[in-house]
């Protein structure tokens, strides 16, 4: 529960840099990524009704689909890669680049809304596709930016830049939690408390590390001039 409360309160200090940041610097993808944010930061305290449930103050909700917040955690899933895949494309001018990451965009939510209708995992387990499937668009969509970029005269003030702070952070939160949120709902404390233990201590760990990015990419951009920003009208 500590850990839990701890990883919402780095999330609401990113949100609130954020929101510093954006009065300083605006541009239309900062705005999203505060927004972006925001939804996180209410997500994550909405999704505290499933320990009300097990403590009895929510008992109305046993023995119901929403007993566990795995739907919420899913809805929010979609959301989240959906983003990333389009913050991304806000910093591409290659008009190639820009529709495969629109084709892509297409082809998760159509593939996310199939397993929701048709899995019968919706409300008991995060869904394995759109995890799967989302970690690797967002890959996609990071990789076409640093392709772009090192190809471009951004790449000499590239530590100046908001996007690429986002990109560390998301890598390392995708490409770290995907295989734990896959296999978590098949473990229990009565089946491998160990691996209970371990699934917190890196979902704690990775968390700390990607909010830590954010809010140090916020400051280390604030005190400079976005070079996108002045490059694009967004």
């Amino acid at each position: 529960m500590i850990a839990g409360l701890l990883i919402n309160f780095f999330e609401l200090v990113a949100f609130l840099v954020g929101i510093y940041y954006y009065r300083k610097n605006k541009s239309q993808p900062t705005f999203y990524l505060v927004w972006f944010l925001g939804i996180t930061v209410f997500s994550e305290l909405f999704s505290w009704y499933a320990y009300f449930v097990k403590t009895g103050f929510l008992h109305f909700l046993k023995d119901t689909p929403f007993e566990t917040n795995y739907w919420w955690a899913n809805i929010y899933s979609l959301l989240s890669y959906l983003f990333y895949i389009n913050y991304f494309k806000w910093y591409l001018s290659s008009k190639k680049s820009i529709s495969i990451l629109n084709i892509a965009s297409i082809v998760f939510l159509v593939v996310s809304l199939f397993e929701i209708i048709f899995s019968s995992g919706f409300f008991t387990r995060f869904m394995s596709i759109s995890n799967i499937l989302g970690t690797l668009f967002v890959f996609l969509s990071i990789s076409v930016y640093y392709l772009e970029l090192l190809k471009s005269d951004q790449i000499l003030q590239v530590q100046r830049t908001l996007p690429f702070y986002v990109s560390i952070g998301a890598l390392i939160f995708h490409l770290s939690s995907t295989p734990l949120f896959i296999y978590s709902s098949y473990y229990s404390n009565s089946i491998d408390p160990g691996f209970v233990r371990l699934y917190r201590l890196i979902i704690f760990g990775i968390n700390f590390l990607l909010y830590s990015i954010y809010i140090a990419g916020f400051l280390i951009c604030l005190r400079t001039k976005d070079p996108y920003f002045h490059k694009k009208n967004f």
